[in-house]
């Protein structure tokens, strides 16, 4: 009986293996951190006013210079691991561009989802129920006169009696005589 060959073959997962693949995404995190905070020592340097209403040109020096020092960074070094730092201060850039036009901040909201930022943890999950009934439609339509229908005795009510059809009427009969047809070829 022949074998079959198998081409798979088992993959070993040991410490090396799992830190290069968390090496990648670790390194981008680490980049956009420090376009965090490379980017608050930025605000801290060129004061924007946050209440103003209008858009100010001041606001955009933050996301120009992280996205210009990640992207430089990225092509410019040599090193991968160097490249993915700089792609992650790119990245904080363009968060940070988002928050300029937008007003919100995309990361905002990512305390709360973990966990971490929220003050009662039992208002994370419960909330106040919210009232779906639908009141009932009562139209103000106007009343009808009553209609007063007098009775009618049924000794002086009178039916109309329907015409039927008699046996002879339905035979037939009054067709006339029956004519047999010729077939005739069409040429």
């Amino acid at each position: 009986m022949a074998k079959k060959e198998s081409n798979t073959s088992k993959v070993k997962i040991d410490a090396k293996t799992i830190i290069e693949e968390l090496k990648t995404p670790g390194l981008i995190i680490l980049g956009m951190v420090g376009g965090n905070l490379a980017g608050k020592l930025i605000d801290k340097t060129v004061k924007v006013n946050a209440s103003a209403t209008g858009f100010q040109a001041k606001a955009l020096i933050k996301p120009v210079v992280q996205i210009t020092a990640g992207v430089g960074g990225a092509l410019f070094l040599k090193d991968k691991n160097l490249k993915l730092i700089a792609s992650g201060v790119a990245a904080s850039g363009i968060a940070s561009t988002i928050k300029v036009f937008l007003k919100k901040d995309i990361l905002q909201g990512l305390t709360e989802f973990t966990g971490m930022g929220a003050s009662d943890p039992v208002q994370q999950v419960f909330r106040e129920p919210i009232n779906l009934s639908i009141e009932p439609y009562n139209p103000d339509l106007p009343k009808l006169p009553s209609a007063q229908v007098e009775a009618i005795p049924s000794d002086t009510m009178q039916v109309e009696a329907i015409p039927v059809e008699t046996e002879t009427e339905m035979s037939g009969s009054d067709l006339g005589e029956y004519e047999e047809i010729k077939e005739i070829s069409i040429p």
